[in-house]
């Protein structure tokens, strides 16, 4: 009698918590990508949002969860409590977690020694520095970060610093961070697919290509957007009819504004207030020549490299996010000496007055988020980490490459 042969069982999926503060806009795409690989089954945990920074809606192949987070200040200092922590540390629910790298989560440490003794792995995702370090916070952290059974970067700079303070590279992990490029791609495209609306839009607004500078990002402190007013009141005593375009909205923009009408040139500068549909904001970055961030550029840098513009911002890289990896000097734009508005005014006219030279800058700049700095490779991160921890009669065999 002939026997019934069976199919082999598919091993179960891997079922992944990761726990952040908010779930912003730019983040779905790679948490996306993420949940519709075959063998894993992700939950994000979030709170409904911080500060300026909106949680939104989740859709699709990965679940959200609301999860409330406590802040308290405490010597000068931020502190965060999450209760979904101890939740998610089951192994009834979920066999890895992803939690925030952040030491100011007073559930963090609880959490991963809840997670060892029950049997789920944690890995730390974060920065992995300070962009102001001190000595105790840094050991802290450092200690943390070995405590969790893995680390994920946003950088290989970062990674190569951790594996030389005794990290194990094993549990080093880097997805590079990235934004879905294809959004920008579109609004770019239509845009100059129409000369004219384009030239309109220019015409209405006095914005001259070969002489605009934006900015795009928050106004905030941090970011010290008054050295662009400065800047382009120096770079004016050549270049008259240069202007500046601030897009953006934040705790500074008051202060801006006077700043701008002290030194007379409230005539030659744009606020636009924040603008966050890319079809609303390409035509004013198709007028720029140049994209200027004084300092703590991060996500922004990506963005202008997905209009093709150059990009001038500070040299000192402590002060700068992850996403810095991506800028090479003379090649996708210029540093600047930190602070200095007189070397911020002279690269940009490096810029300005050399089209060629913006012209190969432009092109690097393209070709490092259409080749390098993509979800893709974003994804690739995780899957190794999460493959990393994944028991091996439940590992799937590596999915085809995912279109761009």
């Amino acid at each position: 009698m002939n026997q019934l042969v069976q199919s082999p069982v598919s091993p179960s999926p891997v079922r992944v918590a990761i726990c952040q503060m908010a779930l912003p806009a730019y983040r779905l795409p790679v948490f996306q990508r993420l949940g519709e690989q075959d063998g894993v089954d992700l939950t994000v945990f979030s709170d409904s949002g911080r500060g300026s920074l909106p949680s939104v809606p989740a859709c699709g192949a990965f679940r959200h969860v609301l999860a409330k987070v406590y802040h308290w200040k405490l010597l000068g200092r931020e502190f965060h409590f999450q209760p979904a922590h101890f939740q998610v540390a089951d192994t009834g629910k979920f066999d890895l977690l992803i939690l925030s790298w952040d030491i100011h989560y007073l559930s963090l440490v609880p959490t991963i020694l809840l997670a060892k003794l029950r049997g789920v792995p944690v890995v730390l995702w974060g920065h992995g520095y300070s962009q102001i370090p001190q000595a105790l916070t840094e050991a802290l952290r450092n200690w943390v970060g070995k405590l969790a059974d893995g680390v994920l970067l946003y950088n290989r700079t970062t990674a190569r610093r951790l594996l030389s303070l005794g990290f194990r590279e094993s549990r080093v992990f880097v997805a590079q961070n990235a934004i879905d490029q294809s959004p920008i791609d579109r609004a770019r495209s239509a845009w100059m697919a129409d000369p004219e609306r384009l030239a309109e839009f220019r015409k209405l607004h006095g914005l001259d290509p070969a002489e605009t500078v934006i900015y795009v990002s928050r106004l905030e402190p941090s970011n010290r957007v008054e050295l662009l007013i400065e800047a382009l009141q120096r770079v004016r005593q050549s270049r008259p009819e240069t202007r500046l375009v601030i897009v953006g909205d934040g705790p500074e923009r008051a202060g801006l504004a006077d700043h701008a009408r002290q030194l007379c040139q409230q005539d030659r500068i744009i606020f636009t207030g924040a603008i966050y549909d890319n079809e609303q904001l390409a035509p004013w970055m198709l007028s720029a020549t140049l994209f200027a961030y004084p300092v703590n550029i991060g996500l922004s840098l990506l963005h202008a490299f997905g209009y093709g513009l150059p990009v001038v911002t500070s040299n000192n890289l402590a002060r700068q996010n992850p996403e810095i990896e991506a800028f090479i000097d003379g090649e996708t734009g210029l540093f600047y000496r930190d602070g200095d508005v007189a070397d911020m005014t002279a690269q940009w006219l490096r810029i300005l007055s050399d089209p060629p030279l913006r012209e190969r800058q432009s092109e690097q700049a393209l070709r490092q988020v259409r080749e390098h700095y993509t979800l893709h490779h974003m994804l690739d991160g995780f899957l190794a980490a999460i493959g990393k921890f994944t028991p091996p009669d439940r590992r799937k065999p590596p999915a085809s490459p995912l279109p761009e």
